[in-house]
């Protein structure tokens, strides 16, 4: 799951930083500082993003369904992206690639949903989420990915780096124009971001490291 050096989800998100050694989504950070570049971008969630403290299967009222989350990480959901790889960064290929949940199993406490990579390359990842926090399963340990409450300003660790929300408005891609937006960024001196959208999930995966070596990604299709 690894290029050498950082490997996301997204992930936007991707999700570590270059203290985390290896990681495939884009929430972990995304790329090292010293030029490897991350990318899971396994959709849905941080998706990519569960609250430190435990997880539901429900949405961001706690009821019985995700459909209002900020990343609505859901059996069945995909997500389609037209993706480009930026210098070299072979984890990432060019092309459109689709991101779907395979299915829930129960993960070291938590219920977790296996979500396979936007990145051609990568390999699929488990996530846990709880309203609009999400957590990822890293090397056996829960990771808080995205955190509540999406709000300006909000910055949240995953152990290794911080990110912040920072509020987007409304976004247009390819798969249509999308309200209550936010950019979940890494706080790095390089490219490293994933725009959510609610009841949408991620719909703009970015990371480029400090050699120019990277993927974007916008989303084109959606299947909920």
């Amino acid at each position: 799951m690894n290029n050498g050096n950082l490997t996301w989800a997204t992930v936007f998100a991707a999700a570590c930083s270059t203290a985390c050694g290896d990681s495939d989504d884009p929430l972990f950070g995304g790329e090292s500082a010293q030029g490897g570049s991350g990318a899971n971008g396994s959709e849905g969630g941080g998706g990519a993003g569960v609250e430190a403290g435990g997880e539901s299967e429900g949405g961001a009222d706690g009821g019985g369904s995700q459909a209002g989350a900020i990343d609505p990480i859901a059996v069945g959901n995909s997500w389609t992206y037209a993706v480009e790889e930026i210098g070299t960064f072979p984890l990432c290929p060019g092309g459109s690639h689709t991101a779907m949940t395979l299915g829930e199993s129960q993960l070291d406490g938590k219920t977790a949903y296996e979500v396979t990579s936007l990145c051609a390359n990568a390999e699929s990842s488990f996530y846990a989420v709880a309203g609009d926090v999400v957590q990822v399963s890293y090397e056996g340990t829960w990771v808080l990915a995205l955190d509540a409450p999406v709000e300006e300003g909000h910055e949240w660790s995953n152990g290794f780096s911080t990110f912040t929300w920072h509020d987007e408005g409304t976004v247009t891609v390819a798969a249509g124009t999308f309200d209550d937006c936010w950019r979940a960024t890494q706080n790095v001196g390089y490219e490293a971001y994933t725009i959510f959208c609610r009841g949408v999930g991620p719909v703009h995966w970015r990371s480029v490291d400090l050699n120019g070596d990277g993927f974007d990604a916008l989303l084109t299709a959606k299947s909920f």
